[in-house]
Order: C-alpha cells, then structure tokens, then sequence
C-alpha cells in the first residue's frame, strides 16, 4: 500500500511540474522551461525506480554505524568467518556503487536541464 502511494505522490508531482513548466513557457514565450521541468520528472522517475538501491543505501548506513567486530562473538571457523566478512564486503561495496550511481543520474540530469542557467548565478 505504501509504494502504491508513493507512486501516486511520484504521478502527482510529475504531473505538477510538468503543469508548471508548461505554464512558465506560455508566459515566458521560452519552451526552454518545459524541457527544464522535463528533467525533474525524469530525476522523480529514477528515485520511483531506484527503490531497491533507495534501501540497499539505507542498510549500508546502518551497517557502517554498527561497528565491524559483530564476529568475535560467533562461535564459527575462522573460514566461515573470513567467507563472512568477504561477503559483507563486496556486498557493501556493491551499495556504495549503487548509491554513487544513483547521484550522478540526478546530477547529470539536472545539469544537463539547467547547466546554461549558470551564468546569470555570476
């Protein structure tokens, strides 16, 4: 039910900016602004989408909070635990490159919508 939500809110928003951008444009007589708004949807898109690397981020965060010596109390072979740390490791570097992934699809779209406004910041 939450996601089906989420997805809504996600529509919603979309739909919204999109209105928005429209309506900038008639009044600016500059369609430049619809296409602007066109990359916040697609940025909405990409986290509607994203979920899964939305809450593997998540856990990394918890995980690099809790401190890495939670083997020392387990009573198995020093291969079983080795085979374990291993594991958490690539499994962590996995959702670090998802999350740095998902950072550069919004940057680059949003740059790529609102790069040339730059130089009116100046």
């Amino acid at each position: 039910m939450r996601r089906k939500r989420n997805t809504l809110k996600a529509y919603f928003t979309a739909c919204m900016i999109l209105v928005s951008g429209c309506l900038i444009s008639l009044r600016q007589d500059d369609w430049t602004w619809f296409s602007r708004c066109g990359s916040l949807v697609v940025v909405i898109g990409i986290i509607l989408t994203s979920s899964q690397i939305l809450e593997h981020i998540r856990m990394l965060r918890v995980r690099q909070l809790n401190t890495h010596g939670d083997f020392t109390r387990d009573w198995a072979q020093q291969e079983r635990q080795q085979t374990l740390q291993d594991s958490r490791f690539h499994e962590e570097l996995t959702w670090t490159n998802e999350r740095s992934g998902l950072l550069m699809l919004i940057c680059g779209t949003l740059i790529w919508g609102f790069g040339d406004l730059i130089d009116r910041l100046f």
